[in-house]
């Protein structure tokens, strides 16, 4: 059975008017508001219904696997809010549609063609496994264009629009060698997805770089992307006698948060003995105590250049996987570090 609006909104505990315009992209709600509305439509499986002419329809596309590395943060809204200002200027509406990698897929592909002139594909749940699929299946066969955020491919020609989560890595764990810390640790996501696997090359290669590879091994924590559950497996490793160093990188910020409150409750000071730096720049950056320094990306703009590939390959027709055209766009979005209270000089 489909999910209301009405029951998202007794589940926040807020009016069903204010669900539909968070939804629709309609003014009257809050950015902090809308958030958490899209945030719960997507837990619940909630699904926007438009009648418009295909020709001004876009669609956006949240694939799930698991659903945790999608569901356990805001990026994809946030991506979400920089597709809908760019449609808007370009004259499109735009859905939202949940595909789930264990449902029919068949019946899934013609639901979220069937009245839109191209797909934004959210795909950092997706996985080579997944685009055999596609390229077996009846995407292939559909006459329209996708673009995919958050993830790439070289086992297909498909336009992706992604951050550059190695480089970031690479920067944060380099700031936390430079602020004089012997070693960086790695707060390890047990969900590994591509942009996760890209930031674990960029530790690795700062730390190769300054010297520390070889015979020094990366510390690992491995910690669950659910919040709570990454403050209790962070809480069971140091209560079984693991010695953190003086300072780590998170997969994200939501690990980062969650094992600061781990370490204070084991009673280390953050960032006095052991300082963190997470990844995103997440509204929970500014709420953590201390508040946390990350690595900025953004996800607005993620979500815009995927609307303007998306517009050209409408346009100018070059616009279905079975096209073999070579001008495949493969757009990496510059990352910068956020300098918060979270780190600090390392003193012998």
């Amino acid at each position: 059975m489909a999910v209301t609006a009405k029951e998202i909104a007794e589940k926040l505990g807020i009016s069903p008017a204010a669900v539909s315009l968070a939804m629709n992209g309609k003014p009257g709600v809050s950015a902090a508001t809308r958030e958490r509305i899209i945030a719960e439509a997507v837990r619940m499986g909630y699904a926007i219904q438009k009648e418009a002419s295909p020709a001004a329809n876009i669609r956006y596309v949240i694939f799930l696997e698991r659903g945790d590395a999608v569901k356990e943060t805001s990026f994809y809204s946030i991506v979400l809010q920089g597709i809908e200002a760019r449609a808007k200027k370009l004259g499109y509406n735009v859905f939202i549609s949940y595909f789930y990698a264990d449902g029919n897929w068949e019946d899934q592909v013609t639901s979220i063609c069937s009245d839109v002139s191209g797909l934004i594909l959210l795909g950092t749940e997706v996985t080579d496994r997944h685009i055999r699929k596609v390229q077996e299946g009846d995407f292939a066969k559909q006459n329209i264009p996708m673009v995919m955020v958050d993830n790439t491919t070289d086992l297909t020609d498909i336009d992706c629009v992604v951050g550059d989560n190695q480089g970031g890595a690479y920067k944060a764990v380099s700031y936390l060698l430079k602020k004089g810390h012997p070693d960086v640790g790695y707060l390890r996501s047990t969900t590994r997805v591509g942009s996760f696997e890209a930031r674990e090359l960029g530790v690795r290669k700062a730390r190769l770089d300054a010297g520390l590879g070889g015979q020094t091994p990366l510390q690992c924590v491995d910690v669950s992307i659910s919040s709570e559950q990454a403050f209790y497996d962070m809480s069971a490793w140091l209560s079984h006698g693991g010695k953190p160093l003086s300072a780590f990188f998170a997969d994200n910020d939501i690990i980062a948060a969650s094992c600061i409150r781990a370490l204070k409750a084991s009673g280390y000071h953050v960032p006095d003995d052991v300082s963190v730096i997470g990844f995103d720049d997440m509204p929970i950056c500014t709420m953590v105590d201390p508040p946390l320094s990350t690595v900025h990306i953004s996800k607005e703009l993620i979500g815009q250049l995927s609307v303007d590939i998306l517009h050209r390959r409408i346009n100018d027709g070059t616009h279905n996987l079975a096209d073999k055209r070579t001008d495949v766009f493969h757009t990496t979005v510059s990352t910068h570090l956020v300098k918060r209270e979270s780190v600090a000089n390392f003193y012998k």
